[in-house]
C-alpha cells in the first residue's frame, strides 16, 4: 500500500509539469508572432486549362494582414506564373506552375483595397489575365 502511494505520488509530480509553458519557453496563444500561419487560411484557386484558358474561384477576397492560400492550377503544356500585386503594382506574391503541375503558396497582403492577380506563361508577362482581388480592413 506504501509502495503504491509512492508510486502515483511520483507519478504525479511529473504528470503535472507536463505542458508548462514556463520550461520550454514557448509563447501562449495570444502572444504568437504575426507569420504564423493557420491551419485553413482563405484560399484563391486559379486554374489553367488544357488549352490555356485561365479562370478563378469566385471568391477573391482577401483581409488584410491575414494569410491567404494562393493555388495555381496548371493542365497546359506550359508553364505558367501568378503575380499578386498590391494597389500600388508592387508585388505580393509569386509563385510559379510548371507544365501539368501546380503552385502554390501562402500570402499576407498588407495594403487595404483592390489587388491584381496576373496569370500568364512563364515569360510572356505582356500576355496575363487579370483577376482584382478585394483585400478589406480585419
Amino acid at each position: 500500500m506504501v509502495m503504491m502511494l509512492a508510486v502515483c505520488v511520483v507519478l504525479a509530480g511529473v504528470l503535472s509539469s507536463c505542458g508548462q509553458e514556463g520550461q520550454t519557453g514557448a509563447a501562449p496563444l495570444g502572444e504568437r508572432a504575426e507569420n504564423d500561419v493557420p491551419l485553413n487560411p482563405p484560399t484563391l484557386r486559379f486554374h489553367v486549362s488544357a488549352d490555356g484558358q485561365v479562370g478563378a474561384s469566385p471568391d477573391l477576397e482577401a483581409e488584410a494582414g491575414e494569410v491567404v492560400a494562393i493555388v495555381l492550377e496548371n493542365e497546359s503544356d506550359s508553364g505558367y506564373e501568378l503575380r499578386l500585386l498590391d494597389p500600388d503594382g508592387d508585388d505580393v506574391f509569386a509563385v510559379e506552375a510548371p507544365a501539368g503541375e501546380r503552385g502554390d503558396g501562402r500570402a499576407m497582403p498588407r495594403d487595404v483595397g483592390t489587388h491584381v492577380v496576373e496569370v500568364h506563361p512563364t515569360g510572356e508577362q505582356g500576355a496575363a489575365e487579370e483577376f482584382l482581388v478585394e483585400v478589406s480592413e480585419t
